[in-house]
């Protein structure tokens, strides 16, 4: 079934409507009308004009299936049904609604064949399957099968539209639909019928404003097949001489009607990967079985050869010429090989190769002015960040409280600082300029932050000053790395130990020794 019209289109404003039972007309739909709007003499609903004459007399325009899903214009059409538009109205969206065709439904093997279609399609989960809503049988005994409405278009429509694409796109397509196929595969499904018009380009909206991103979704399962029940299923169609497949898309088992598993997919996308580097599929004819022996015996020309313009990599052309590999065994064996075998292959693509499809240029450009915008940091986040600060302008404050208070006492006793200073005779060296922090005279002893007064023993531990030490100047004032143990610059010819500094008194410990 032809599913590259499966897009939204317009709700129809601006244009005449009709009643596809009576046929009464009815002006444009005004924006106080809902989606969609019924005749009060038949009770079908109002449809555009130029859908009904699009769908060529079809009686299920205007009809409501199973009470909840309204058709309002026809999409497409195949050899078991049709595919329309439709509006449900409680879940209040549009669907794209397949339609077995009535005189199918008698036959127990078609029936069954489309059912399992519903049943297969509803296990797939990939964001590049095309999701399954619903499945069931509508009141006069034909099944349905809802499935999300596409906007965008079919691979077939772009291709025929811009011939060949670039390199670095028809991977990016063809890894989509190699990620529906390993999810298919391993559920025990194969497509059997991957052509460009089971492929659609739709447009998924990105996340802080970013352009829509493309991704590549697979269509239409309709003739997809479990394995596990290929044989005998197999064998009925093999019988009847009949044999199920697009030819110029079809790989050599299938097109002699031999057991299919996973690598029949494999063959078929690497027949549309080849025509959208090259422009044209590997094998072509205006007779069906032409195409098919040219499968099963004709060895495809190489893309570097059909098309050298377009500067198909050499890793990419071995991919695909293994994909298209007549006997399934020299093909790779999963789709899951396909990708990786890509992925290593366009690590090495040269970086002249475009990497936006020239139809996504000039969108892609205008969202060059509004770049990502800067993600906004939580609130707990803003508020650590102030307690932080708050914390830090604290500690400095407290700091200089200490260091100013220290001053103040040490000012007050003059003999305990002349015994520290005077016990043994140390030679310091004069800087050149005061200190830029604390300014000290020729009379004032040199300071030490070990003597300052702190409650915690832990605290000491923190307080490295001997790497102060070294990272003055050498014209600096060298302070003492321990108060206790002064560093001289001439060795004293008799060691002694200077007495311990002045115990801190009980209203600083009381302050201050808390503070960490």
């Amino acid at each position: 079934m032809h599913s590259g019209t499966w897009a939204r289109s317009a709700a129809g404003e601006g244009e005449l409507r009709v009643c596809p039972a009576c046929g009464t007309e009815y002006p444009p739909a005004g924006p106080q009308e809902g989606p969609v709007t019924f005749c009060p003499n038949e009770g079908y609903a109002i449809v555009r004009k130029a859908d009904v004459a699009a769908a060529h007399g079809d009686i299920m325009l205007g009809r409501t299936v199973a009470q909840r899903y309204t058709i309002v214009a026809r999409l497409g059409t195949g050899s078991m049904g049709a595919v329309y538009r439709a509006w449900q109205d409680r879940m209040a969206r549009w669907v794209a609604l397949k339609i077995m065709r009535y005189d199918r439904t008698v036959d127990a093997e078609s029936r069954a064949r489309f059912e399992r279609e519903a049943r297969s399609m509803s296990q797939l989960q990939s964001p590049h399957t095309v999701t399954v809503y619903d499945f069931g049988e509508a009141e006069d005994g034909s099944v349905y099968l809802a499935m999300e409405l596409l906007e965008g278009e079919s691979l077939g429509q772009r291709l025929a539209r811009e011939k060949r694409l670039p390199i670095r796109d028809a991977v990016h397509f063809v890894r989509g639909a190699l990620t529906s196929l390993a999810e298919a595969h391993t559920k025990g499904i194969i497509h059997r019928d991957l052509k460009p018009d089971n492929l659609f380009l739709t447009e998924v909206p990105d996340v802080g404003g970013a352009p829509s991103r493309e991704v590549c979704k697979i269509l239409d399962f309709g003739i997809a097949k479990l394995i596990r029940d290929e044989r005998a299923i197999d064998a009925l169609e093999t019988q009847a001489g009949t044999v199920f497949g697009t030819p110029r898309y079809m790989s050599p088992e299938q097109a002699q009607g031999l057991r299919l598993d996973a690598r029949s997919d494999i063959y078929s996308l690497g027949v549309i990967l080849y025509q959208m580097v090259t422009g044209i599929p590997p094998f072509d004819d205006e007779e069906a079985v032409v195409v098919m022996a040219r499968h099963i015996k004709t060895k495809p020309v190489p893309p570097r050869d059909i098309a050298p313009e377009a500067e198909i990599p050499p890793s990419l052309e071995r991919i695909i010429l293994r994909a298209l590999a007549k006997d399934p065994i020299d093909r790779p064996a999963t789709a899951e090989a396909f990708l990786l075998a890509l992925d290593a292959a366009e690590r090495g693509f040269p970086a002249s190769l475009p990497t936006v499809a020239p139809a996504l240029r000039q969108r892609l450009a205008s969202s060059a002015s509004h770049p990502l915008p800067t993600l906004a940091p939580s609130v707990l986040r803003r508020r650590r960040r102030w307690l932080t600060a708050i914390l830090l302008f604290i500690s400095a404050v407290l700091i200089v409280g200490v260091i100013v208070l220290w001053r103040d006492r040490m000012a007050s006793k003059p003999d305990a600082a002349s015994t520290f200073a005077g016990e043994e005779d140390i030679v310091f060296e004069e800087p050149t300029e005061p200190s830029p922090v604390v300014a000290q005279s020729a009379n004032e002893p040199p300071l030490s932050l070990d003597s300052l007064p702190i409650a915690e023993e832990h605290e000491k531990s923190k307080i490295d000053t001997s790497k102060r030490t070294s990272s003055k100047p050498k014209n600096s004032t060298e302070i003492p790395a321990n108060s206790r143990e002064p560093t001289a610059a001439t060795p004293p010819t008799e060691e002694t130990s200077p007495p311990p500094p002045p115990a801190p008194t009980p209203t600083s410990s009381k302050r201050y020794g808390l503070f960490d």
